[in-house]
Order: C-alpha cells, then sequence, then structure tokens
C-alpha cells in the first residue's frame, strides 16, 4: 500500500480545483457569447392587436393569412436577409412598411 504526502494530497486538491474554475469560466463565456447573439435575431414581439418584427418593427395583424408564421418567414426573406447591412436592413423595412400602408 502506498502512502501519499499530505502535499501531493494538497496538489492534487488544488488541481481539481482549478479544473473546476476553468470548467466554471468557459460555461460563463459561452453563455456570454451565445447571449449577445440572441440579441439581434429578427423575432415577432407583441403589440396590442399585432405582432411586430423585433428588428425594423414592421406590424403583422392578429388575422394574416396564410399564418403568423408563414408571413413572417416572407418577411424576412424579403427585408432582412443575410449578409445585408444595417443601413440595407433599414432601407429595407422602410419599404416594407410603405408598400403595407400603400396597399390598405
Amino acid at each position: 500500500m502506498e502512502f501519499k504526502k499530505p502535499y501531493d494530497q494538497a496538489e492534487a486538491h488544488r488541481k481539481k480545483a482549478q479544473d473546476a474554475i476553468d470548467h466554471a469560466r468557459e460555461v460563463r463565456e459561452q453563455k456570454a457569447a451565445n447571449r449577445g447573439k440572441g440579441k439581434f435575431e429578427p423575432r415577432l414581439i407583441a403589440d396590442g392587436n399585432f405582432q411586430r418584427c423585433s428588428v425594423c418593427g414592421y406590424p403583422f395583424p392578429t388575422d394574416v393569412r396564410p399564418s403568423m408564421i408563414v408571413a413572417f418567414a416572407e418577411h424576412l426573406s424579403k427585408a432582412h436577409q443575410p449578409g445585408q447591412t444595417t443601413e440595407d436592413s433599414s432601407q429595407a423595412a422602410l419599404r416594407v412598411v410603405r408598400e403595407a400602408t400603400e396597399n390598405k
């Protein structure tokens, strides 16, 4: 039977504690990185009798056809295409709102 010196046991405990600290830091940094990404993803936000796009504020009435999900997906593909700059998406948002108000 091998006897471990107190120094060896303390070193093992220190290494175990340091590994736990490193893991906690990695998890915290990953959560912080994911939190920032979710902020800019377009989604529907409730606003009275409407649902609005979180990026441009485009209104979707509750009785939109064929469905809210389909209308929002079409809006995203037209107004918020991947790779658009902020200026491009702002201009697209204005165009979409203008078109929606002209059709009424």
